[in-house]
Parts: C-alpha cells; structure tokens; sequence
C-alpha cells in the first residue's frame, strides 16, 4: 500500500558513502517536485554517532534543503532525478548537470535549486 511505497522513498532518500558523503534526494519522484510538498527525515544516523535532521520542500520550479541537527562529516550531493539536465541555478553548491548533482560542503545548511522547467517522466 501508500505505506509501503512512503518507506521505499524514505529509504531511498538519504544514504551515506562510506566516506561519510551524504547522498540525498534520489527517491523522491519527479510528479512530486512542483506541488508544494515537503519531505522530512530526522536523527538520520551519519559518522561517529551524529545524528541529522533534513527536510526538502518544493514550490513551482523550486526545490529545496534544509539540514538541522549535526551536521555531516562529508559532502552532501543534493541528487533529486528531476535534477537531470534541468538546474537552471542553486543558491550554494557546484552543478552537474549531466548526474542532477549539487555538491554542498558539508557547512552548507541549506540550499534553494531553481529548475528549467517542472519536468514530469
């Protein structure tokens, strides 16, 4: 059921590098960037027993961070799949268009990316 498919996305949320890179965004849908959502995780566990929070809004062509909490011990690739080939600019970070990727460092708190369009695939 919804349940279910909510876990899935949760899972696929966040994930860590052994190198304590953060991966974030990769399970969220593209029909959800544009309908003002916001996803939340918190005390997600990162290196050395810190704990993080992080939330994702969206808003028209809009997407955004939000970290709280510890921050991470690496880099976080801000990674949503509507991202590919479709940033038009982003508040902090480098772009790579080609992956969907924006590199924070791991300072960054948060983040505003502005896509080309609301893409739906």
């Amino acid at each position: 059921g919804m349940s279910q498919a909510n876990n899935v996305m949760l899972d696929s949320l966040v994930s860590q590098r052994p190198d304590g890179t953060l991966i974030v965004g990769r399970g969220v849908p593209a029909q959800w960037v544009g309908h003002g959502s916001s996803i939340s995780v918190t005390n997600f566990p990162t290196t050395n027993g810190r704990r993080l929070n992080l939330r994702i809004t969206s808003s028209g062509r809009s997407v955004s961070l939000l970290l709280s909490g510890q921050l991470p011990s690496g880099q976080v690739l801000f990674q949503l799949p509507s991202f590919t080939h479709n940033i038009a600019a982003t508040s902090s970070g480098s772009i790579n268009q080609g992956t969907g990727t924006v590199t924070l460092t791991p300072r960054t708190r948060s983040v505003s990316v502005q896509l080309r369009g609301a893409r739906v695939q």
